[in-house]
């Protein structure tokens, strides 16, 4: 079938402003893409990743693949990804902790968010800070309270060093101006375990890793990150509501290729990501997780890298990860 005049003009102008490029995207994808997941399976990330990944392979007409490859607070695994080819088959399920690497490492081989090109926002997970239900602590106020009367006395437990339930209790430390002593554990079930048994009093988690645990009555949540409340627990106050600044974004995830991705497979990534958004099955699925759907253009998730940097910069700079560590 020939193809009406005006959109034969439009590709031949197309093909002549990207040259080899366009020829390329044309066929894209030929094969099954992989989205790398930095984090072991059955995390946060990970069940956000299956739960777009097959949408996605749908919009693109190929299967998606969905890959771990975890390790170093999702070093390996971005690592992985932006020395993989430029071709648009090897995508990384990037993350907050992207921000977090250059601070918690020396000597990188590699730029967690310079060396790629952003194909679009997934969605937002809440970070919150919880505590044991049995401790006095109704209210946010009431634990910084406890904490300013005896400095340094409370804990908090985290998935580990450097990891979003780490910074985030840091964070509150900073804005605060308390001093909860961080106990790092191996992942998010063993702290939440020991919070609930009240080995430690006080935790920063994503909510996805707390909603489970909710019914159990062990557990208070006193606030959440984020613009607004999560559906999920409209209850909770956010952080800005209770006047501490840095604590609106959570743990959001986002896709990203090498940066020599050629734009128009890009393009071809972006509007299948689009459309597995939009698939009301998908925020059916990420609302039961806790995750919020985020804005999918390539412009927004540069907007929200830049405005991580300025909110992060002072609290990783304080804290001095590599010394953590």
């Amino acid at each position: 079938m020939k193809l009406p005049l005006a959109l034969r003009r439009i590709l031949a102008a197309l093909a002549v402003g990207f040259g080899s490029t366009f020829a390329f995207a044309a066929g894209f994808p030929e094969h099954p893409v992989r989205i790398v997941v930095p984090f072991p399976a059955g995390g946060s990330t990970d069940l956000v990743t299956r739960v777009v990944a097959s949408e996605l392979g749908a919009a693109l007409g190929q299967t998606v693949v969905v890959e771990n490859k975890a390790g170093a607070g999702s070093l390996i695994g971005s690592e992985y990804v932006a020395k993989a080819p430029a071709d648009g088959y090897t995508v990384l399920m990037a993350g907050l902790t992207n921000v977090f690497l250059p601070y918690a490492h020396d000597n990188l081989q590699f730029q967690p968010l310079d060396d790629f090109a952003a194909v679009g926002l997934v969605a937002d997970l809440p970070n919150v800070i919880a505590v044991n239900a049995n401790t006095p602590y109704k209210t946010l106020a009431d634990l910084i309270a406890a904490d300013k009367a005896k400095p340094g006395s409370l804990s908090f437990g985290s998935a580990g060093v450097a990891t979003p339930s780490h910074l985030v209790c840091e964070m509150v430390n900073h804005q605060a101006k308390i001093h909860l002593q961080h106990v790092p554990y191996k992942g998010n079930a063993p702290a939440v375990n020991d919070l609930m048994a009240g080995t430690i009093p006080v935790m920063c988690n994503n909510l996805g890793g707390t909603l489970p645990y909710m019914g159990s009555g062990k557990i208070r949540i006193l606030a959440q990150t984020g613009k607004t409340r999560s559906p999920s627990v409209p209850d909770v106050p956010t952080f800005t509501e209770l006047g501490l600044s840095g604590l609106d974004t959570g743990l959001w995830m986002g896709l990203m290729v090498p940066k020599a991705t050629p734009k128009p497979v890009i393009a071809v990534l972006n509007a299948a990501l689009v459309k597995a958004m939009n698939n009301p099955t998908v925020k059916e699925k990420l609302a039961k997780l806790g995750a919020a759907p985020l804005d999918p253009s390539p412009a927004a998730f540069d907007e929200r890298i830049k405005a991580d940097r300025r909110a992060w910069d002072p609290v990783l700079k304080a804290v001095d990860l590599k010394k953590s560590k």
